[in-house]
């Protein structure tokens, strides 16, 4: 796959877990894209669009940005905290293309160890049907789509390593999609990333949750784009509730993509986001809402 390098990649967390900012926050998490793509065009473009609508609305406000003039919107997977906004931004934009994989709008089901069932997938208001009365027009792909010039999503994450597992769940739990009517065990085979070569720089991954691994997600990505390195991470790592020897094993794993950029957030989890910061010193840059990252350039306060 032949990649054309993207320029001035900036990233600003619209919504996240972490709000050290006065007025804003919420969980879940949404994240814009700001670049000029590989032909030239600057561009501009939503990925995950958090869990809360008053809450999402009143950041993008406060941080005076203007979803009239985005691109499109990339879900990386089905989960409610990613999805929950997603109508009323393709609304503000005006209608655009929504890019997700064909498990991202279907039923999820948590079931408790009482067997109490939690639905954790889209919510009322926010299914295909909405988005496309929004203005959406929906691609589901399972392979890697070109967004813009020289930006991609993973497509469906390739599972490579021995030790990371989709969630810690305990005994009794169940995480379940429902595929043309029928209840299985839900492996969120839907999460994917957004990846693209930032010139002069190198290739940065963006992750909503990681649900495959983020050594997996970089591991794929670095084959699809034939990578040696890849420069930066931002996102999500579902690193949260690990243990320590899943933890050193990531970051051991992580290491040999000799990141300069690591900046964590969402599900990380405080644990998890202390040793990556203590495994990548020089790279981690601590994210939080309304933090914007610009891949070119040294980020004056990397923790706050």
């Amino acid at each position: 796959m032949k990649m054309s390098p993207v320029q001035d990649l900036r990233i600003t967390t619209l919504a996240d877990n972490f709000a050290p900012v006065g007025g804003l926050g919420q969980g879940g998490l949404s994240l814009l894209l700001e670049l000029v793509d590989a032909r030239g065009a600057r561009r501009k473009m939503v990925f995950d669009t958090s869990d809360h609508k008053e809450a999402l609305m009143h950041n993008i406000k406060d941080l005076k940005v203007d979803l009239s003039d985005i691109d499109c919107v990339i879900l990386s997977h089905g989960h409610h905290d990613h999805i929950a906004v997603t109508a009323e931004v393709v609304k503000a934009a005006g209608g655009v293309k929504v890019y997700a994989h064909p498990h991202t709008l279907l039923p999820r089901i948590y079931v408790e160890k009482t067997g109490k069932r939690r639905h954790i997938g889209a919510p009322k208001g926010e299914g295909l049907k909405e988005i496309e009365r929004s203005g959406g027009e929906v691609i589901l792909a399972t392979k890697p789509v070109e967004v813009v010039p020289g930006v991609w999503t993973s497509g469906q994450i390739e599972r490579k390593t021995t030790f990371e597992n989709v969630l810690p769940l305990s005994e009794g739990e169940r995480l379940i999609v429902v595929i043309n009517g029928e209840e299985t065990d839900d492996r969120i085979l839907d999460d994917q990333a957004l990846w693209m070569d930032v010139g002069g720089v190198g290739p940065c991954v963006v992750t909503g949750c990681a649900h495959a691994g983020p050594v997996n997600t970089l591991l794929h990505v670095q084959k699809i784009g034939r990578f040696k390195e890849i420069h930066g991470l931002v996102g999500g790592t579902h690193l949260i509730g690990r243990s320590e020897e899943y933890l050193k094993q990531t970051i051991t794993e992580l290491r040999k993509f000799r990141l300069a950029l690591i900046s964590p957030c969402h599900c990380t989890g405080f644990k998890a986001m202390t040793r990556l910061w203590q495994a990548f010193p020089d790279a981690f840059i601590l994210n939080f809402v309304g933090r914007a990252i610009e891949a070119a350039k040294e980020t004056k306060v990397r923790v706050i």
